[in-house]
């Protein structure tokens, strides 16, 4: 049909942006139609516009010929007239026009103001009484039926449009009618929905995300609500619907402002996350930087601005997507891949975009910490965000478990109830997320007791200068100091830019370099965007960033920040040596046979867990008759059987423990095991299980028959000797217990367990006032 064509066209003069009066120029040449609707707009009153097309007309004109074809639109259009007047109390002026082929339109002024709900009738009504008027004529023309697709609606009165686009809207709308994309609700709520845009009656609440690391706010996201008692009080019934009708850009172009107009005072350098649609990002006022002027005028930063974009829809020109997200980054705007994992083409999103963040949808998050295959999948992502140099956030964290679960995995920053709802204005991390945190910073993923080592203690003085200082000063600066690697570029304190000495070179290695940049500022050469980390970071996460980065930028100076402002800069050289030096110190609290942390370590674990006065318990693994293996085998097999109880309780309390659970290794044959006292019996059932299965394997085949062997014993006694099985002793602690009241009850239990025959475990309790 030609109407698709006209709102084609009329859609191409938009992007285009032509001036209002040759809008419809092209399409309506000849026609009185843009004169006589200017007139009836200036008498205030509704217009009410039909739009009319045949259905499967081309079948008409295949089977009549053109001519019969033509006494068909000549006689709807006719009719089409005379109708008018019937179904609509109209004023005398009642305009018809054939756009093209079988597509009408008709206008006219009612006396009485139609209501949205009585469009659908007067759509009913029109098409009904046309068929039946047409189907006695056409039956003497042609023998033919005909039948209508009809669509009503009204031209708004928004003074702000020009008429060409009310015109335009209403064509829109009054076609989905007649096609049936609109059903009568939408039809009934659109009038109230353009209420809310011309109102921008739309509330802004802000949800934080977290730093998993430090418990610190990174940024809010800003998310959208209706009016309480509006059909519109959902997120997902607004965008949807503004999608539906076409209403979108208005929509979301509202809601950045409104945003950015209440988020308030902006803490250090937290970031505030703007929904954004792919389409919406070539809209032609988007892209004539109406959101950067919004920025200055709220005292906003570029910088701190991140472009969420939602995975739920397509992209269907990543050429010309990723062309209009680098002129935003080249202002300083960041970019965020939304619902990562739920959405169309996820993978080929984030490689195609390659954000600063990545989102996960809530569905990978929930109940992660019992399914393994999202765990996997999570880890996958935290690998590839490493390797890509950006952040993974995990949305929708509702319980204590997913969050311990997802530190654990190495995700960055988290989003969810249990860290913060949506509020008005900006809420704080809930007391109950902050102290878990707190309590995670002290164990690093495999379990073992670490203290999380901040970045700013290794941070030294660097030379900086201001972001309007000449290029020939800072040449002179360098070439004073031969040690001096680089000079961080500074605004009002705050860290704007990095100038290194091998990018300067670049710049100014070039025959007319120097005459090009030395009576610049240091903007003109600086790397705007450099590793910016603030000095409570943990050292093995900047680590990780550090490493991350574009080849050409993996020396550069990683800059410390404080409060916001600038604190130091710390050398790729510094953060190596001093990263092996935590290894080395970690390493030397490690068994050498079985790398599981040793006794100082397991010491300051239980400690720790002592002084958090939680619940847990402390499971104790001895092997029963392991001196005995280890005589008759040799030291070589004994230490294979000592690597296998090792992995084997690795393994058992990976997948039935809690991603928080310590393993160590007392030394020998001696283990233990921290864990929830909930989760302890199920451990040991699972490792007895495994454990007597494959201990079988270590023997010959004449042991394995009989069930063991005849050795000498501690008293040079000739004994019988079983398999080696597995004693565990389970003590509970409760309440306030003390290291020496917790090591007399193990002691205790241990013995009780090693008195049973077999494979066994035996639980206690220890409770201390």
């Amino acid at each position: 049909m030609l109407v698709s064509k006209v709102i084609r066209k009329i859609e191409s003069l938009f992007n285009k942006r032509p001036s209002p009066k040759n809008l419809l120029g092209e399409l309506l040449q000849g026609s009185s139609l843009m004169g006589n609707l200017t007139t009836m707009l200036s008498h205030k009153n509704p217009i009410l516009l039909f739009y009319v097309d045949v259905t499967d007309f081309h079948q008409v004109v295949q089977v009549q010929g053109d001519y019969w074809a033509r006494q068909v639109l000549d006689l709807l259009q006719s009719v089409l007239q005379e109708k008018a007047k019937v179904i609509v109390n109209c004023s005398e002026e009642i305009l018809v026009q054939n756009i093209w082929g079988d597509d009408f339109l008709l206008l006219c002024q009612p006396i009485t103001n139609i209501q949205s709900n009585q469009l659908i009738k007067l759509s009913t009504a029109m098409r009904i009484a046309l068929e039946e008027d047409l189907r006695r004529e056409l039956i003497k023309l042609t023998g033919i039926n005909l039948r209508l697709h009809v669509g009503c609606t009204t031209i708004d009165q928004n003074t702000n449009h020009t008429p060409e686009h009310r015109l335009y809207n209403a064509i829109k709308e009054a076609q989905k009618v007649a096609k049936g994309t609109w059903s009568q609700q939408t039809v009934h709520l659109l009038p109230e929905f353009n209420d809310l845009l011309s109102q921008k009656a739309f509330h802004i609440v802000y949800q934080p995300i977290v730093s998993l690391q430090t418990g610190e706010i990174f940024g809010w996201e800003a998310l959208t609500r209706g009016p309480k008692d509006s059909f519109f009080g959902s997120p997902s019934v607004i965008f949807n619907f503004a999608e539906e009708v076409g209403l979108l850009f208005p929509l979301e172009k509202i809601c950045r402002e409104l945003a950015i107009k209440n988020f308030g005072i902006s803490m250090g350098n937290q970031k505030l996350f703007l929904n954004i649609h792919p389409y919406t990002v070539n809209d032609p006022q988007f892209v004539a930087g109406e959101t950067r002027r919004l920025l200055r005028d709220n005292h906003f930063s570029e910088a701190n601005l991140v472009f969420e974009i939602t995975e739920r829809q397509s992209i269907q020109d990543f050429g010309q997507f990723n062309k209009t997200l680098s002129h935003y980054r080249r202002q300083g705007y960041r970019v965020a891949v939304d619902d990562a994992g739920a959405g169309f083409s996820s993978l080929q999103a984030i490689a195609e975009v390659r954000p600063e963040f990545i989102k996960i949808d809530s569905s990978l998050v929930r109940d992660i910490h019992t399914n393994r295959v999202r765990q996997a999948l999570l880890e996958t992502f935290v690998i590839f965000a490493q390797k890509i140099g950006c952040s993974i956030i995990a949305e929708g964290i509702e319980t204590e478990e997913e969050l311990t679960t997802l530190y654990s995995i190495g995700v960055h920053y988290g989003q969810g109830y249990y860290l913060g709802r949506p509020a008005f204005p900006k809420p704080a991390v809930t007391k109950t997320a902050l102290n878990k945190i707190a309590s995670l910073t002290y164990r690093n993923p495999t379990g073992v007791w670490q203290r999380a080592f901040p970045i700013g203690e290794i941070c030294e003085p660097s030379v900086q200068v201001n972001i309007g200082t000449p290029v020939k000063n800072i040449k002179e600066i360098l070439d004073a100091n031969e040690l001096l690697s680089g000079i961080v570029v500074t605004d009002d304190g705050q860290p704007a830019g990095l100038i290194m000495r091998h990018h300067l070179a670049r710049y100014l290695g070039t025959q007319y370099g120097a005459a090009l940049y030395f009576q610049r500022s240091a903007y003109a050469i600086m790397d705007p965007h450099p590793l910016v980390v603030d000095a409570t970071d943990p050292i093995e996460q900047v680590s990780q960033q550090a490493m991350c980065r574009d080849k050409i930028k993996i020396y550069d100076y990683i800059i410390v920040t404080h409060g916001n402002k600038f604190h130091g800069i710390v050398s790729v050289e510094i953060l190596l040596d001093t990263m092996t030096k935590i290894r080395i110190e970690m390493a030397r609290g490690a068994n050498p046979l079985t790398g599981l942390p040793g006794n100082l370590t397991i010491e300051r674990e239980i400690n720790t867990r002592l002084v958090e006065q939680s619940p847990f318990s402390l499971i104790y693994l001895d092997l029963d008759h392991f001196k005995c293996y280890n005589d008759r085998y040799g030291f070589e097999n004994g230490d294979r059987l000592i690597l296998l109880a090792a992995r084997l309780l690795t393994s058992v309390v990976r997948n039935f423990g809690l991603p928080t659970d310590f393993i160590g290794h007392v030394g020998g044959d001696d283990f233990v095991v921290i864990t929830r006292q909930d989760r302890s019996e199920e451990i040991c059932r699972k490792y007895i299980r495994y454990f007597d299965r494959l201990v079988r394997n270590f023997y010959s085949i004449e042991d394995k028959q009989i069930g063991g062997f005849y050795w000498l014993d501690r008293q040079g006694q000739e004994n019988w000797f079983p398999l080696v099985s597995a004693s565990f002793s389970i003590l509970d602690c409760s309440g306030h217990c003390t290291p020496e009241a917790l090591a007399q009850k193990a002691a205790h239990l241990k013995h009780l367990a090693k008195k049973k025959v077999g494979s066994v475990y035996v639980r206690g309790c220890n409770k201390e006032v």
